[in-house]
């Protein structure tokens, strides 16, 4: 395995563009895989890209045996309004031969949200593995077939799929067709528009004028797109804005375990942090389940980094059913740019970890801490030493 770096030149990015378009081309069945634990942008990239597919007559199967928040639940409806394939359930036979397989937004191969029939699949050199990710450098490998993965710095993984969309459409649909709306529908931008306002938190994140470039060309391609597409006076998103408030909600339940969380809030001047105990984190676990727990943390951290205006940490201990993981999760305030948070991944030595400028998340073994508290306490007194001149 190697690991992720950018694209070197556009030529290059050209080409492997190319190769995907051709195997799209080709092909005739793909099964697509995301990340463990899937936020926003990872499970619209699963809907765009199977809708993108759709498009073509492809045979699509989406692999998601776990559980959406409500806010998202709006990407499942889509799937099934169009009659996309949807495992949901881990004893259901996949029930076809694919021709490839597109893994989407996950930073690494152990990362994948897989079973033993997918990892039969992975390694079998006859199905082609195609990847589209925006996760460089740290602790990102690649997952694709040399040549077939389209991994480069971008506000989301769905800002890449906008881009791979657009080749295809000139490509494949006829440049004309593009302004006539006959290759994109509603449902592909509010896919496409729900990771990139998602992961980049509307722009709030971006740090270098390349990002903020590429962010402001597609956000504005595909919200014209939605704002066409929307009926008038209906109650579905239609603008950028109406995503983020949706996506950005909690629900009651998730407001209650906020405010549990909240019991733990620890303030420094450069990071506020919560770190929740062994025990503390199982009855949370219990009484809410692991997927709202998990949105809940990336929740705190955001809010942590903007209360706070540089950075938000929140740790918890993994349900031990799922893992023997301690989960950390590091958020940057939009009004602090002077820090990509993957340095901090390298200044710590820390392994299996990964993410981008605005956000990374970190694992470490429950045998290694033995007090969260202790743990997270040094390392928020770290941060604010790396921090100091910020």
């Amino acid at each position: 395995m190697a690991i992720k770096a950018e694209i070197r030149t556009i030529a290059e990015k050209n080409r492997i563009t190319a190769n995907i378009i051709n195997e799209i081309t080709r092909s005739t069945s793909f099964l697509l895989l995301g990340h463990k634990d899937p936020d926003a942008d990872c499970l619209a990239s699963l809907v765009a890209v199977a809708l993108l597919l759709s498009k073509f007559q492809k045979y699509v199967t989406i692999y998601l045996p776990c559980p959406v928040i409500e806010q998202l639940s709006y990407l499942l409806a889509i799937c099934r309004y169009n009659d996309i394939n949807l495992v949901q359930d881990t004893s259901t036979p996949l029930g076809t031969d694919f021709s490839a397989v597109i893994i989407l937004d996950t930073p690494k191969p152990g990362m994948i949200l897989k079973d033993k029939q997918i990892d039969e699949l992975l390694q079998d050199p006859g199905i082609r593995k195609i990847e589209l990710d925006h996760h460089l450098e740290a602790d990102s490998w690649y997952s694709g077939d040399p040549g077939y993965c389209l991994v480069s710095q971008a506000s989301s993984t769905c800002e890449l799929i906008g881009y791979l969309s657009l080749k295809m459409a000139i490509r494949l649909g006829g440049a004309g067709r593009v302004e006539k709306g006959d290759f994109f529908t509603r449902n592909i931008a509010l896919a496409i528009l729900t990771g990139i306002v998602g992961d980049s938190q509307m722009g709030r994140y971006l740090k270098t004028n390349r990002e903020r470039w590429y962010y402001g060309v597609f956000s504005e391609i595909f919200h014209h797109l939605l704002s066409q597409k929307t009926i008038k006076g209906s109650r579905n998103m239609s603008s950028m804005e109406d995503i983020f408030r949706v996506i950005q909600s909690l629900s009651e339940q998730e407001t209650c375990c906020f405010n549990d969380m909240k019991k733990h809030l620890k303030t420094l001047p450069s990071i506020e942090s919560i770190s929740i105990g062994e025990s503390e984190s199982e009855k949370l676990f219990k009484h809410y389940g692991n997927e709202v727990l998990v949105n809940v943390a990336k929740f705190a951290a955001d809010k942590l980094a903007e209360d706070c205006g540089k950075l938000g940490l929140v740790g918890y201990y993994d349900d031990p059913h799922i893992s023997d993981l301690v989960q950390f999760r590091l958020r940057r305030s939009c009004r602090f740019t002077s820090l990509d948070l993957r340095e901090i991944l390298r200044e710590f030595g820390i392994r299996n970890g990964g993410g981008h400028t605005g956000a990374i998340g970190f694992r470490i073994s429950k045998g290694e801490i033995r007090n969260i508290e202790d743990f997270t306490s040094n390392f928020c007194s770290k941060i604010e030493k790396l921090t100091a001149n910020l």
